[in-house]
């Protein structure tokens, strides 16, 4: 057989069923490890692996080559393709690759370039300027820029270096696109194993070594479980005493007290508290009674290096028999509410609460304390109502529930209650039987929560609850609105005075040369009068023509300052215009920061009616962090921001302006794509977290959306900014 010829191939025999995979046998009686991963490159196959392999098989795998030579694996799926194979073969020292991080530990990043061909970026690869350590540099699922140092194919080793910088002013703009690339969707597996839902439980790690315990630890806590960590068995001892743990993750190879007698000691004194033993196959081949009398008691093995995998089959609960449930009748819920942005989600809201009480029309309706006015912010529902009363609700049990606070209710409006309700029903005549609820809000303005039908209904149990909890949420919905234009107000003042310096700045530079200019234009002009010959048409025509473009820049740059500072409106827009005006007010910023600007315009004029002043702030907003990111990362060196922009074409949503702002800062963790745009959260150590939530929210007031389309670390972002065209 092929197999037989091939040196690294050995015969194996399936002996056991571990979490991690199978635990197998050579002909010569040493055992070693077949991790789940390493069994099939198809997922069914890798899945149902022990179904597909009993206990008792037996068949050749390939004999993984150990970096120290203490840990013996095997993989079954380098029998069936080796891809070191076809990768050596066309192996090119300029190829840039974009990798995906799998590991991070003091020495170094594990960056998977291919599938099942990964490589190690040495500590000392990486930049000075990136000051953080390389576990808080690189995150598992993390995208980066990397080139093969050194490939050794007998030992399947891989050597990485990062991808060059390339020139930092950005005439060469570095990166895949000046050379060959691969890109792969590697990793993946990663992100899925710790998207999976584990109950949160309380683990105590026992580990010497304090990078293995960082590693262990930080993938706990992204699983999310609640982790404390101690660095020997008498450490761990002390801990019990004055915690109980859920789940005790114990090495093995502790200084003094061995883990193993640690996990004993758990056992009798603490059984309440699951154990688990840590160890390399070299350590557990010496004490395999020891192990094989706690796995008898229940306590886990586990094989290092720990891995994702690896710590969901320990947390996983067994599985049992599937319980089935009788149905019970549909109750109201408000766990269906979708999370929208403030404005739209009030709508829905009213919509969503029209339909499960099952009325005519449900109003939000505002009450001004100073003015003492009463209004409609939304509605649900097409029933006749009189406008002309509205300004009489003030008299009527809205403002009851809107300022007292108190629970309007009428399951049918008649004899006495026909006085009380009398503005109301004027201005829904149809209205028969209503609830009315406070909602509860921060802002200086009161609201309340009508719902209106014209039969006589019963407003008691679930529904005054379902009303009530419908009012939390659109209060809540209210309060965020609040938050979000206060916030954009804050913003908006700290982008006039960034405006302010760089328009001072702009103006100062041109004001002088234009006092220069007109003065000699008049100088020429009155040598003309007094000459008789024939006039130097062309200095005179030259000097007119600089005047004009300087006094235009004035003009650019006052109206992007004004557009910063002026109210939003609808207007038909250039958008390359509106661009370029806002590069005016960042030149100042940039050139201190050692931060190049590069915009290249489409090649057809790209029109669309919008608020200027929306879209002049998000991309301030955009550009300013990623200046501030690189001016963090590379203070004395720099770097450079590419922009472009074209239109694209949607059947479903019709067509919409694309800009792509791309920086080469230090990139953003993949984990954190969405997380930047929370309100409050930066990843720089002076950031306000403001700036990048306010873009989202003013993006989808204009129909629009800003995402990060691409990041990799230490080589940069790409931000996304899409809006509909409309003329």
């Amino acid at each position: 057989m092929a197999a037989r010829k091939n040196r690294n191939f050995v015969h194996v025999r399936v002996i056991k069923h571990l979490p991690q995979g199978l635990s197998v046998v050579l002909d010569s009686g040493e055992r070693g490890m077949i991790r789940a991963r390493e069994i099939s490159w198809e997922n069914e196959d890798a899945v149902n692996w022990k179904k597909n392999y009993p206990i008792g098989w037996d068949g050749y795998a390939f004999s993984i080559p150990a970096q120290k030579g203490e840990v013996r694996e095997f993989s079954l799926r380098l029998t069936e393709k080796d891809p070191w194979d076809e990768f050596a073969k066309g192996f090119d020292k300029s190829r840039v690759f974009e990798g995906v991080v799998t590991g991070a530990f003091d020495y170094g990043a594990f960056i998977e370039i291919a599938p099942g061909l990964s490589g190690l970026l040495h500590k000392s690869q990486i930049p000075s300027s990136a000051q953080a350590s390389v576990s808080e540099l690189f995150w598992h699922g993390d995208k980066a820029l990397v080139v093969i140092r050194e490939l050794d194919y007998a030992e399947r080793l891989i050597k990485l270096g990062m991808a060059p910088a390339g020139d930092l002013t950005g005439e060469n703009l570095p990166g895949v696109e000046n050379q060959p690339s691969v890109k792969f969707e590697a990793g993946n597996r990663v992100e899925k194993l710790l998207s999976v839902d584990i109950p949160r439980r309380h683990i105590l790690v026992v580990e010497n070594d304090a990078s293995q315990s960082q590693v262990v630890c930080g993938w706990l806590r992204e699983l999310g479980q609640s982790v404390d960590a101690v660095f020997s068995a008498e450490e761990g001892l002390e801990f019990l005493e004055k915690s109980q743990p859920d789940v005790a993750l114990v090495d093995i190879g502790l200084p003094g007290m061995s883990g193993t007698d640690l996990a004993k000691y758990i056992l009798e004194k603490h059984p309440q508290v699951q154990v688990a033993n840590a160890t390399d196959w070299a350590h557990a081949n010496g004490i395999k009674d020891t192990l094989d009398e706690l796995q008898a008691l229940g306590v886990k093995l586990l094989f290092k290096p720990l891995l994702p995998e690896d710590l969901i089959s320990l947390l996983s609960p067994e599985q049992g028999p599937e319980v089935v449930l009788p149905q019970e009748e549909q109750k109201l819920s408000l766990s269906n509410i979708p999370k929208l942005d403030a404005k739209k989600s009030i709508h829905m809201l009213l919509g969503l609460c029209r339909k499960h009480l099952g009325v005519e029309q449900v109003f939000l309706f505002s009450l001004d304390p100073a003015q003492r006015r009463v209004g409609i912010v939304e509605r649900a529902g097409d029933g006749f109502v009189n406008k002309g009363a509205i300004p009489q609700l003030i008299y009527s049990p809205v403002r009851d529930a809107a300022e007292d606070r108190e629970l309007v209710t009428a399951n049918e409006i008649t004899g006495r209650e026909r006085k009380r309700f009398s503005h109301l029903l004027e201005f829904s005549p149809a209205a028969v039987s209503c609830i009315g609820v406070p909602v509860p809000s921060q802002t200086s303005v009161k609201y309340a929560l009508f719902a209106l039908d014209r039969r006589a209904k019963s407003f008691g149990g679930e529904s005054k609850i379902y009303v009530e909890g419908m009012a939390l949420a659109i209060g809540a919905a209210l309060d965020q609105n609040d938050l979000r234009e206060r916030s954009a107000l804050m913003q908006r003042s700290a982008l006039i005075g960034n405006a302010t310096s760089g328009m001072m700045h702009e103006i100062n530079n041109l004001v002088g040369p234009l006092l220069y200019g007109s003065n000699n234009l008049k100088k020429k002009l009155s040598q003309i009068e007094r000459q008789t010959g024939k006039p130097n048409y062309t200095e005179i025509n030259e000097e007119i023509t600089k005047i004009q473009q300087d006094v235009r820049k004035i003009i650019n740059t006052t109206k992007a300052f004004t557009r910063i500072a002026a109210k939003g409106r609808d207007e038909i827009l250039r958008v390359d215009e509106i661009i370029e005006e806002t590069l005016l007010l960042l030149q100042d910023i940039s050139k201190g920061a050692k931060v190049s600007i590069h915009f290249s315009p489409p090649n057809e004029l790209l029109i669309v009616r919008s608020q200027s002043v929306v879209l002049e702030q998000i991309i301030l907003n955009v550009i300013l962090n990623a200046i501030q990111q690189i001016a963090e990362l590379r203070p004395n060196i720099g770097g450079w921001i590419k922009i472009n922009m074209g239109l694209v074409k949607e059947a479903q949503s019709g067509p919409r302006c694309r800009i792509f702002i791309e920086d080469n800062g230090p990139g953003i963790h993949t984990r954190l794509w969405e997380k930047v745009f929370d309100a409050g959260y930066t990843t720089r150590r002076e950031g306000s977290g403001i700036g990048l939530y306010i873009s989202r929210n003013l993006m989808q007031d204009i129909g629009g959306e800003i995402y990060i389309s691409e990041s990799r670390i230490l080589s940069g972002t790409t931000f996304a900014l899409e809006f509909p065209v409309h003329l």
